[in-house]
């Protein structure tokens, strides 16, 4: 199996940790450089302008570390999980020694992150995208690439399963309905119209940007002010009777919004989903026996009372949901498919 040097953070729970030990349990040699050693999240005003101060240095030493990792490991190959921070001059470096680099991209959009160069991607090997549009947004965005594959999203075998939950974990995630996800306008729009439809039904809302930028009344008491992550967000996941899976919409730059997204795999791996209806959706699982679906806030909630009213349905469903997701759609299986087109592809650029 191949040596392979891989670029991501490493906090329980992230996508980039749970492909970097994919590749372990697959027999790979791995040497990872965490970014987030050398660009920490902050929280504090005066943290976050210390660390924008302080960029252009951790920038530097950030990829001369990628550079003597790379001296010292002689991988077979470079990984890059999204690729933040990653100068254009260390890729062409890596590949003046004959390494081939690659990057697994798993944003809707390559243009609406501070921290990532699109610059860079004309100098990967291969980009491994997760996105069935992002390709031809490359292309309307004049971006030139020597190599591109879909791999999709997948779920993390060691945190995302059915926990065994305890009291208190019932008391912190326990609802009728969970939605775990950062902020975009599309969703607060959705969940607002399913709670005007809907006022009594029990909704707790996790994640990023929503204590920020949540502006409907309906919505700020059942936000919980927090994101969850790890085994948190998977108990969180079984907890609720019915956790929801909606898109972010589209979002500009993007051509498209997005019609799979990590909590496509997750979900099922943890618990029971009802998820916005989309093409991509109902070539991963049968609608009405292996996930719930819905394309509007009415029909949503036309859903959560169906599913509420019928617990053993919900739980057929998410059983069926389970078997077909795992170990389907892991991180492990992902990880396989890049190595095995590495190994069919490794032989020329």
């Amino acid at each position: 199996m191949p040596r392979i040097l891989f670029l991501g953070n490493n906090w329980y729970g992230s996508c980039a940790r749970a492909c970097c030990y994919a590749l372990r349990r697959l027999g790979c040699e791995v040497a990872d450089v965490d970014d987030e050693t050398f660009f920490p999240k902050v929280a504090h005003l005066r943290s976050r302008l210390a660390a924008r101060l302080l960029s252009p240095w951790l920038r530097k030493e950030y990829n001369e570390a990628i550079l003597r990792a790379a001296a010292a490991f002689a991988p077979d190959f470079m990984l890059a999980f999204k690729g933040a921070h990653v100068a254009p001059d260390t890729l062409r470096a890596l590949r003046a020694r004959d390494l081939r680099v690659y990057n697994y991209y798993p944003d809707t959009s390559f243009f609406v992150h501070a921290a990532f160069d699109p610059s860079t991607l004309t100098e990967y090997d291969a980009l491994f995208l997760t996105k069935t549009f992002a390709l031809e947004d490359l292309r309307r965005h004049g971006v030139p690439i020597r190599r591109s594959v879909c791999i999709p999203h997948g779920y993390d075998p060691e945190v995302h399963k059915p926990w065994e939950l305890t009291e208190t974990d019932l008391r912190n995630f326990g609802c009728d309905v969970g939605f775990v996800a950062t902020w975009t306008r599309h969703k607060e729009e959705v969940l607002a119209q399913f709670v005007a439809a809907r006022p009594n039904v029990r909704l707790r809302i996790w994640g990023s940007g929503w204590s920020e930028r949540c502006r409907e009344r309906s919505l700020r008491d059942r936000v919980q002010g927090f994101p969850i992550l790890g085994s948190a967000y998977a108990k969180a996941l079984k907890s609720a009777a019915i956790s929801l899976a909606v898109m972010s919409g589209r979002t500009d730059p993007a051509s498209h919004g997005d019609e799979t997204t990590t909590r496509t795999y997750e979900i099922p791996a943890c618990g029971f989903m009802l998820h916005e209806r989309t093409p991509e959706l109902l070539g991963l699982f049968r609608e009405g026996e292996e996930v719930a679906c819905f394309s509007s806030p009415q029909e949503l909630a036309e859903k959560v009372d169906y599913y509420l009213a019928h617990p053993e349905e919900r739980l057929s469903i998410a059983e069926a949901g389970r078997a077909r997701c795992v170990p389907a759609y892991s991180y492990d299986n992902r990880m396989a498919d890049l190595l095995r087109w590495h190994e069919k592809n490794s032989g020329a650029r």
